[in-house]
């Protein structure tokens, strides 16, 4: 099965459609204001509705094509994951996959598309450091993941379709890591809160998610769901992260003493039954003596500089992925022939099929602009 017949969408004309760095900048205009970040930053959700608003905050559906979701789906390799309301597809092709109800997750998207890598760059130099993409395409009558948190704040771009979301209570605001909730386990129906926000996402529609708020989403029964997670990486720029992150960094460098000197001097010799009690308060001496070393030598600008630089390390390796992909990935012109008759096909709306009894050849089309395509 070829992706194409599964989602036969078109963008509009390449030629007009903007590019990333200009879907990033509108953005940056529409939703990203100063009142944005006083307002909403890591402190509640908001649905910017395009209906109400207008289509400018949000871009991507002028650009972003069936054929450039394929490609990076075909592209992303062990980056796709699949699954079914919350549990992983078992089926060997993600075609398959997605005809039997799950959804494709690629993560680290940004990897394989241009105009995604574009608007994540373009985020990133203009207010977060860092961004990256998540591709999430959902077919009709289903869920990838249940009620869950997150430890990033994210911002959802609808591309085609909708999808219905309910956004809960944030049992602790701006988690780290190992606080998530949701992902191995269900939440603790004593942690959720009764809905904040119940909406239906539609085209150009923007969801913010500070991190920490419980959220799930579903399509319904009648079309299927793209929309691309732009996912701002913030319990990592916190400064308890950053802090473990600068320590490390300076052990192994040597600025201060080795932790193996540590460890030696914390065990007991070795007696005729194995390794005798440890010493509680010679561990502890020790342990002093470093982090007394290390915050001697601490300060807020080191810890800024350590982590800018950890930075543009991270934006020059998502550069070089990306490039490579770009390299190697699917081959551009004419495409084969996808679709047979042993293929099924499902439509997106607006698409649709012509073909005589006893013919040989079945027609798609869709009307773009009064014209049929």
């Amino acid at each position: 099965l070829s992706p194409p017949t599964c989602f036969c969408a078109m963008a509009a004309s390449r030629s007009t459609a903007p590019s990333g760095a200009e879907i990033a900048e509108s953005l940056c205009k529409e939703l990203l204001t100063p009142a944005f970040f006083e307002e909403h930053w890591e402190r509640t959700p908001l649905h910017h509705k395009a209906a109400e608003r207008g289509t400018s905050a949000n871009r991507l559906p002028e650009s972003l094509s069936a054929d450039d979701v394929a490609d990076i789906v075909e592209g992303s390799g062990s980056s796709l994951k699949m699954f079914k309301h919350g549990e992983p597809s078992r089926l060997p092709n993600p075609w398959l996959s997605y005809l039997d109800g799950s959804s494709m997750i690629v993560n680290q998207a940004d990897r394989h598309n241009k105009v995604i890598f574009d608007l994540c760059r373009g985020l990133a130099e203009r207010h977060f450091h860092h961004v990256f993409a998540v591709v999430y395409l959902t077919p009709p009558g289903s869920q990838a993941v249940r009620l869950h948190n997150d430890d990033q704040d994210v911002f959802l771009l609808q591309v085609w379709g909708s999808k219905r979301w309910t956004v809960r209570n944030a049992p602790q605001l701006l988690p780290y890591t190992e606080e998530m909730l949701g992902k191995d386990q269900p939440v603790p129906e004593n942690l959720v809160g009764p809905p904040l926000l119940e909406f239906t996402m539609e085209p150009h529609d923007v969801l913010y998610i500070p991190r920490g708020y419980l959220h799930e989403a579903a399509t319904g029964t009648s079309e299927p769901s793209l929309h691309i997670t732009i996912t701002v990486p913030t319990s990592d720029f916190c400064w308890g992260v950053q802090l473990v992150k600068h320590l490390g960094s300076e052990l192994r460098g040597g600025t201060i003493p080795s932790p193996m000197a540590l460890g030696q001097a914390s065990l007991a010799p070795m007696g005729a039954a194995g390794p005798e009690a440890m010493d509680d308060e010679l561990l502890d001496q020790k342990l002093q003596e470093l982090l007394d070393t290390w915050a001697s030598k601490l300060t807020g600008e080191a810890v800024l500089d350590a982590f800018e630089r950890r930075m543009e390390r991270t934006d020059d390796g998502q550069e070089r992925q990306f490039a490579f992909h770009a390299e190697s990935g699917p081959a551009r012109g004419p495409r084969p022939v996808r679709v047979t008759e042993n293929l099924r096909v499902r439509l997106l709306p607006g698409v649709t099929c012509a073909v005589e009894e006893g013919g040989e050849v079945a027609v798609f089309s869709r009307a773009v602009d009064g014209r049929s395509q």
